[in-house]
């Protein structure tokens, strides 16, 4: 097992969910562009890339209608780039904002395989790359989908594993327990197709991260859940009590 810390701040006014990318940009302004983790791009101009092609350790999200901001294992250390400026005020969506910390916690997750399932919700989560879309909207039947599905998100698990620096000491297994909803959300000038839903998997996640694309700007993100309070019945991915 790995313990994984995370910070998470959420700021005190409310923004648009479409705001979230500008919350982004302004917080990446405040703290200067020197600081790679808020915003993975490559600052080495003898670089033939122009981002760092990892897991996001700084990620931007909206929860409760509030902008928040999650520092994720060795990017907490990174919060105090934020927290030590003199001014807090950011400029974004053309308004000036005067942020206010309405929560703060400091959480220590464990991340690993266990014996036993455990049971999340996954909100806006972008599954699929353009390749992975072709191949998906030609699929017959939400069985065929759902199949598909579940490797991505098994894949985007190891990713994250990975980009935390850990490695899993066996395999795991997982099943999507329930498709939500499935919507288009604008994401860099295209609509991303994107899927809320509950799975389990025998691996215990941290709380609060984001899998799949678009996680630096608020897609994807985990939460547990509690099967039991849905009158006792698991639901199945089709819609039906199991």
């Amino acid at each position: 097992m790995k313990e994984v810390r995370i910070l998470s701040v959420a700021f005190d006014t409310e923004i648009a969910a479409h705001e979230t990318p500008a919350f982004r940009g302004a917080v990446i302004e405040k703290v200067g562009l020197e600081h790679e983790l808020f915003h993975n791009h490559n600052n080495d101009p003898s670089a033939k890339v122009a981002y760092h092609y990892r897991y996001p350790l700084v990620q931007y999200k909206r929860q409760r209608r509030k902008p928040s901001i999650v520092f994720i294992d060795k990017g907490v250390d990174q919060a105090q780039h934020f927290f030590m400026q003199p001014d807090w005020s950011l400029d974004f969506a053309g308004r000036h904002y005067q942020a206010a910390i309405s929560d703060l916690k400091v959480r220590q997750y464990r991340l690993g395989v266990t014996d036993e399932p455990h049971y999340y919700t996954l909100r806006h989560w972008a599954g699929l790359n353009q390749e992975n879309y072709e191949r998906f909207s030609q699929l017959e039947g939400l069985a065929e989908e759902v199949k598909m599905l579940e490797r991505i998100l098994v894949g985007h698990i190891l990713g994250f594993a990975n980009g935390v620096g850990h490695r899993f000491e066996r395999r795991f297994d997982l099943s999507i327990l329930h498709i939500l909803g499935r919507r288009f959300r604008p994401f860099e000038g295209v609509g991303l197709l994107t899927f809320d839903l509950r799975f389990k998997a025998n691996v215990l996640l941290p709380g609060f991260i984001g899998l799949g694309r678009g996680v630096s700007r608020g897609f994807g993100m985990v939460n547990q859940w509690n099967p039991k309070q849905q009158n006792g019945k698991n639901l199945s991915y089709d819609g039906k009590a199991e």
